[in-house]
């Protein structure tokens, strides 16, 4: 059976608490990211909506000059 030395086995308790801080922080960092991604896409959603609104606003103004432009032309 294999035992540890002594002198090591502190090193290497220490070194596995570290990892295993590091991954709870990684795992926390994942899960920040994922509500990032999706306050992302509720944006990108509104922003679409919006430049839809806007797209629509801006080609019935072009109608409208359009229009105001035939009559001053006549």
């Amino acid at each position: 059976m294999a035992r540890k030395k002594q002198t090591n086995g502190g090193v290497v308790d220490l070194t596995v608490e570290i990892l295993r801080d590091i991954r709870a922080e990684i795992r926390e960092s994942n899960q920040r990211l994922g509500r990032v991604e999706h306050g992302l896409t509720e944006i990108r959603s509104r922003f679409d909506h919006l430049l839809g609104f806007v797209g629509d606003r801006y080609r019935d103004h072009e109608k409208r000059l359009r229009s105001l432009e035939q009559r001053v032309s006549r």
